[in-house]
C-alpha cells in the first residue's frame, strides 16, 4: 500500500500566481486616489473572513469596502479590481498535476468568495481540470486554517490523514492541517515545492 493516497492542493500562489496589489492599483486608477492610500486602508480582517465563509453577500461587501475605502465605483468596476489579482499558472504545473493524477487522487482547498470564484474558475479552467474536486471556502461555510475546512475534504476524500498530503503558501493554513495529521508542504517556490513533494512520494 502506498504511503500517501491523496495530495489536496492550494490554489493561490500554488497552482497560479496572484498579486492583491494590482486589486490596490486598479482601484487607485479608478478613483483617482493614491495606492498607499488604498492599500493601508484594506483590511483582512474579520470582515474579510466572513466573506470568504460566504456569511455576507457580494453586495455587503462591496458597499462596506467602498465605505471603508472611500470608493464610488460601479458595481462592475470594483469587481474588476477586487478581481485584477489574477496572473499566469505556473510553469510546468500542469504536467506535475498530470504525472501525480495517474496515481493519487487530487482535490483543491482555496479560501476564496463568490466574486472571485466567477473569475479564476474560468481563468484556470484547464489547471483546475485535473483535481476531482475544487472545496472553496465561501461554499464550504468554514476557511482555512478552521479545522472543519480540512475535515470536509478528508471527509470527501475518505481517507485517514496520515495519507493526505497538504500543499499550501500560508503557514497558519499549513499549521491548521497538521494538527489533524496531515502530512504539509509549505510551498515558498515552485522548486522547492516539488522538491519536497518528490521527497514525501520517493519519487525521482
Amino acid at each position: 500500500m502506498k504511503a500517501f493516497e491523496a495530495l489536496i492542493f492550494d490554489l493561490g500562489k500554488v497552482v497560479f500566481d496572484l498579486s492583491f496589489d494590482r486589486v490596490f492599483h486598479f482601484w487607485a486608477a479608478a478613483s483617482g486616489q493614491p495606492v498607499e492610500a488604498i492599500k493601508s486602508k484594506f483590511q483582512f480582517d474579520k470582515f474579510f473572513d466572513e466573506f470568504e465563509r460566504g456569511e455576507i453577500s457580494a453586495r455587503t461587501f462591496r458597499a462596506e469596502v467602498s465605505r471603508r475605502l472611500g470608493l464610488q465605483l460601479t458595481d462592475q468596476v470594483f469587481d474588476a479590481g477586487w478581481c485584477a489579482l489574477y496572473l499566469d499558472h505556473y510553469q510546468g504545473i500542469d504536467e506535475l498535476l498530470t504525472n501525480l493524477k495517474q496515481q493519487y487522487r487530487l482535490v483543491a482547498l482555496t479560501n476564496t468568495n463568490s466574486i472571485h470564484a466567477r473569475v479564476w474558475q474560468l481563468k484556470y479552467r484547464a489547471s483546475l481540470g485535473y483535481f476531482e474536486k475544487v472545496f472553496s471556502s465561501h461554499e464550504l461555510g468554514t476557511r482555512k486554517p478552521e479545522k472543519q475546512a480540512y475535515q470536509a475534504v478528508l471527509d470527501y476524500l475518505g481517507t485517514k490523514p496520515e495519507h493526505t498530503i497538504f500543499l499550501d503558501d500560508n503557514r497558519a493554513n499549513v499549521a491548521g492541517a497538521a494538527q489533524l495529521g496531515i502530512k504539509t508542504i509549505l510551498v515558498e517556490s515552485q522548486a522547492q515545492m516539488r522538491a519536497d513533494l518528490y521527497q514525501s512520494l520517493r519519487i525521482g
